[in-house]
Formats: C-alpha cells, structure tokens, sequence
C-alpha cells in the first residue's frame, strides 16, 4: 500500500519534503467574468411563485445586492491593479489562473474550513451562469459553514479557553465570537466591546468580558491586548525598557493606567457579602460539599468584570529608571497617535501625596482606550487586521510578523498594504465583505506558489502552497462522511451550565441559594447538573461523531485528533502548528482517521460509489470527492487497485493534506 501512495504522489504532481519544503504544482488556468444570467433570475422568480402557491418556504441562496456585488468587484479589481503594477515593475510574470476544480476545492478550504462534496463541487462544476464564482463565494460566506470555519480562527486569536477557578467555563465567551460571526460584526466594533466589557461573567450575550477573564493579570492582559488588536509586542517593556524597540517599561506604565483597578472578581461584592455570610459560614462547618455548592453557586451569579479605568498607574516597587521613581503615579497616555480626553478627578501632584495602594477614582479611561487602539486613525489597528487576514488566506505575511508589527512598517509592497487598509476602512470593518473581495481578487484566483529557496522575490501576487489546519483537515473528512456536514452548527445562542444557571439565579434570594446548595445532588454534580439541563434546553445536537471541531465545548471534551493535528492550545496567541510531526504521520498511516472512510458502508463516499460498476467512473468519484478533480490519463491506470487502498492512499496523499 505504500508504493500505491507514492505513486499517487508521484502522479497528482504535489511533492512535500520536509527538508527543503519543496512543492509542484501543475494547474490548468480558466478565465471568468461577471456578466448576469437573466435566465437565472427567471428560474427563481419561477420558483418562487411555485413555493408560494403550494404554501412552501422559499428557501434562496441570495447572492449580495449588486450595488455591493459591484463594490466588491471593483475592489477586487483594485488589489488586481496593484499586484499587476508591481509585477511589471519587477519583470515578474502574473500566475496563470486555476480551473473551476481548482477554485472550489480552495474556496471552500479558506470561506467554511473544509473540502466540498462531491455534490457541491459537481453543482459547482455544472453551473454555466458567467458569474459562477463569486455566487459561490457569496453562498459559502453566508453558510452555517462560515462561522464554524473562522470561529476556529478568532478563537485562537482570542484565547477561548477554560481556565480554572477564575474563568470556570468559557462557553459564554466562545458563543459571543459565534454569535458576533453570524451576525457580522464589524471587526472594530468586535474589539472595542472586547477591550471595554464589563459586567456578568456568565450573563448570556456579555461573553466579551471572557477576553479579559482569560488573563487576569492587568499587566498581561495589556500586553496581549496590544498584540491582539495592534499586532505590536510591548511584554517585554513590563519589566524595563524594551531592548529591541523605542517602548520604555515608563511607556508601558502609562498605557496600563487606562484599565487600571479593572479586574475580575468571581465572589459577590463587600457589601452583597453580607447577605451570604452567615449561611456561608453554617455550611462550612457542617458540610463542605454543600458549602462548595453554594459558594460556587453564588459565584456563577455574581463573577464580573469590575471597574473601568481610573487613567493612573503608579511604577513598580523596582523601577529603576531615572525618569521616575518607585510607586510614582503615571498619568494615561498612548502609544502614539492623538491622547484621548479623559476627565481626571485628580491631579497627579495630588496622587502622589495619596497612599500607595490608591489609583484615584474611576473614570471610565478603559473606554477611551478601547476607542484609541480601534479608530481607524491608529496606524496599527486597521494594519495589523489586514496583516492577520490576507496571512489567513494567502499564506504569506503582508507586513510582518503578526505579532511583531511596527507603526510605520509597511512591508515589502507599501502600496498592496495601503490599498487594503483603504479596502478595510471603505467596508467598515466588515470581515465578510473584506474576505469576499479577497476570494473575488484574480491575485487570490491563481496559481499557488510553492515557497523554496528558487522562489521569485515577489510573492505576494497570490497564494503560497500550505498544509490544512488541524481543524479543516478533520472537517474534511466529514465532507466524505456525510452529504451535510455543516447540518449541526448552531445557528443561535447555545446554553451551558453557567449562563443557563446564571439566567435562573436572577430570581433566587439568600434561601433559595442555601435549598439549592443542601437539598442538590452534592459538589461533584453540580455543574453536571445544569450542563444537562442546558443540553435539555438547546434540544438534539446531532451524533458527536457528525460534529465539525468548532462545536465542541468545554464540557464536550477536547479534540483528540484537532489536538494531534496541530490544533491550539490557546494558553498562546497564534499558538496553531501546521507543521507535521511523526505521531501524525503514524496516526494517519495507521488508518484512524480513514478507516471511518474506508470502512463504513454508510459513509457518504460509499454511497455514491455503490452499485457502480465501470472502474473509470469509480475513479472519477473518488477522484472529486477526495481531491476535488478529476484524475487525469496517467491516473486512470489506478483503476484495477482495491476500493479501500485507493481511498487510503489518496487521504495519505500531500494534496489532500495541502492547499493548493
């Protein structure tokens, strides 16, 4: 079986080598253009009458309203013209373009985070509408599959992850992003409710104040923070100025002074304390699993964001600079760019002479920084966005390293990186407008580009040759289990155990807090408890063998496979690795994956492959379903090989493990 996967290597000409990372790719180029088919809009006018005169639902794909469809276009055309100047001015010659398998295998790879079916892709195929690929792009962007696709992203981004006694459950925070994907939230408008959250930890529809429950430690959460939105590494200027960069750890100092006295605190407040402390302290002594219960009870109730800002910091015990001292107060100010108003209740001379443990009072400065690093007058916001996403979809870094940005950096192609910014700014931020003017780019539709020490100096004329995330590789294989594979992502709010009890402690007092704690079924069912009743709530989620990574939730257990296949950890910013490693190789070989493909008879890829009988057509169809095309003549001769060595073969394959 082995020499059945090398020659299949050899034959669908994707060679990887560890070593030198070398890739060919030999790909057809098929031109499109945009004209509408008339035809098209009388078939669905028709078949709207006819759903409205049997009583049905129409249910239409719709593509975006053509005064957008032209805006997209034209800016695609925009990054087309750049792209096309600086290849010329470099005597480059422009990438040929991909065929139509090509181009839906890659789109649905980089909009919903997996390969298509069989009958996706033979739909595609057989559509003759002129504008056939940017209807797909739309109806991909506007799929179930979109937000599960870049949830996996955003969350990585974001760090969703389960946390301990602070953070104890971050479904609510995971189904904000869910939430702001489906709905589109413009991405500035995503990051300043995520840089200013407050209030209820657990209050369905306030999971943004996840992001700063994720990391606690105010100094760390700036620093994060930093690197998030701006793409700027500051950490370093915590403890002292920074080695490589203009920032002192004074800069940082006056940065952090606009969150300052923001934190997290998971027990009710002083003065609701009182209420609960004397039961709090009867179950103590008499049992400590039901004192547990309550304590824990109380705290999915009462866990929140507090505070907003005084705009003052004061140094460190250790400062050592001779610009300030120990404990000196430092007033807010910002990186660069213009200093927000803030409206400070004291002077600084005035702080000073206060004890050292005082910051003054509020002032609501936290919003004033959230406004400064989202605006798009902040050079690095807009940029760094821009950096992150055309690194997502191209494979190369426009600017920078996405976490080592500088603020007047603009990358080996200044112009591309303004034109983009422009792009950002003119859609508003709006994540799925910008992707689809990616997605419609010919820079973005042509050949992909193997990165090795021959490679041209200029690359970023399109996509670079990389290997699947951990989540789309295992996402794929739902394309060959299932005809739907996006059937049971969530299209709303979906209850865990915290926000469902949160929601039902707004109505309990002192006594119900204590009968819930004595007469429940004790410590170790307590959250078991109310994960079951929120299950009840969502109602049937489908079988978990059916599920794409992105639904999986805290109490579901991780993801093995995603896990091995490189996924985040999300302990660090971008901590993804697409690099391969032998325990997946091994993994991979031995048939784990494929063996639910290879074994199954349900399995949707036996399904089309049963009762057929001519061997060029069995081909065909392992062909499309599994590598998106179409064997070529050299190919053809795999015809007399085993069903099952075929398919094992070609999920072993580079090119199904690559985009391409």
């Amino acid at each position: 079986m082995s020499d059945l996967l090398h020659s299949v290597d050899s034959f669908i000409q994707l060679q990887w080598t560890l070593a030198d990372r070398s890739v060919v790719i030999d790909l057809e180029r098929v031109s499109a253009n945009t004209r509408i088919d008339s035809q098209y809009h009388m078939n669905r006018f028709l078949l709207l009458i006819l759903t409205l005169a049997v009583g049905a639902p129409a249910v239409l794909a719709q593509p975006p309203a053509m005064d957008q469809q032209a805006v997209i276009s034209k800016q695609a055309r925009q990054i087309d013209q750049v792209v096309a100047a600086r290849l010329q001015e470099v005597g480059q010659d422009r990438r040929p373009g991909i065929d139509e398998y090509n181009f839906c295998r890659r789109v649905y790879l980089d909009a919903i985070g997996r390969i298509p079916t069989i009958d996706e892709l033979d739909d595609f195929i057989a559509d003759q509408r002129p504008d056939k690929r940017s209807r797909l792009i739309s109806k991909l962007l506007q799929s179930k599959g979109y937000p599960s696709h870049w949830y996996n992203y955003w969350a990585d981004l974001f760090r969703v992850k389960y946390v301990g006694d602070k953070l104890h459950h971050p479904g609510n925070y995971g189904e904000w992003i869910k939430e702001a994907l489906r709905n589109n939230k413009p991405y500035d408008q995503m990051a300043h409710e995520l840089i200013n959250a407050s209030g209820p930890l657990y209050k369905p529809g306030n999971g943004a104040t996840g992001f700063y429950a994720r990391e606690s430690m105010p100094l760390d959460h700036l620093a994060n923070s930093v690197k998030t939105f701006l793409g700027l590494s500051i950490e370093c200027a915590q403890c002292h100025d920074h080695p490589f960069d203009q920032w002192t750890q004074k800069d940082f100092y006056r940065l952090a002074a606009f969150s300052s006295k923001t934190h997290l605190r998971v027990d009710p407040t002083s003065d609701l304390e009182k209420g609960y402390a004397k039961d709090r302290r009867i179950l103590k002594n008499k049992s400590f699993d039901e004192w547990i219960v309550y304590r824990e009870s109380l705290r999915v109730k009462h866990a929140a964001i507090h505070g907003n800002g005084t705009g003052f910091m004061r140094l460190p015990h250790d400062y050592q600079y001779s610009d300030g001292k120990p404990f000196e107060a430092m007033e807010a100010d910002v990186l660069f760019g213009e200093m927000p108003a803030l409206d400070h209740k004291l002077t600084k001379v005035k702080l000073d002479a206060l004890p050292r443990n005082n910051f003054g009072p509020p002032i609501n400065s936290r919003k004033a920084l959230a406004d400064w690093m989202t605006a798009p007058e902040n050079p690095l916001f807009t940029k760094s966005v821009v950096n992150r996403l055309w690194h997502q979809v191209m494979g190369t870094e426009l600017v920078g390293p996405l976490g080592g940005l500088s603020e007047d950096e603009m990358g080996s192609h200044p112009e591309l990186t303004e034109q983009l910014i422009a792009i950002m700014k003119e859609s508003n931020y709006d994540l799925n407008q910008f992707l689809s003017v990616l997605f419609n780019s010919k820079t973005y539709q042509s050949k992909a580009l193997a990165l090795n020490a021959n490679g041209p100096d200029y690359v970023l004329d399109g996509p670079i040759v990389r290997r699947l995330s951990a989540e789309v590789l295992v996402d794929s294989f739902l394309s060959l289990r299932t005809e739907t594979p996006d059937r049971y992502v969530a299209t709303e709010f979906k209850w865990d155990g915290f926000t469902n009890f949160y929601e039902k402690s707004q109505e309990m007092d002192v006594k119900d807090f204590v009968a819930y704690s004595v007469n429940g079924p004790g410590r170790a069912a307590f959250q078991r408890r109310e994960e079951n009743r929120a299950k009840q709530r969502n109602g049937p989620m489908g079988p978990k063998q059916l599920w794409r990574v992105s639904c999986y939730g805290h109490v579901d257990g991780t993801h093995d496979v995603a896990k091995l296949m490189g996924q985040s950890d999300r302990d660090l910013i971008d901590g993804a690795n697409k690099e391969p490693n032998i325990p997946q190789i091994l993994y991979l070989m031995n048939g784990h994956l494929e063996h639910e493909i290879t074994t199954q008879p349900q399995a949707y890829l036996h399904r089309k492959l049963e009762g057929i009988t001519d061997p060029e057509q069995r081909l065909e169809i392992i062909w499309k379903a599994i590598l998106g095309r179409l064997p070529n003549d050299s190919e053809k001769s795999f015809t007399a090989h085993d069903q099952a060595d075929l398919i094992w073969a070609l999920l072993n394959s580079n090119e199904f493990r690559f985009a391409r």
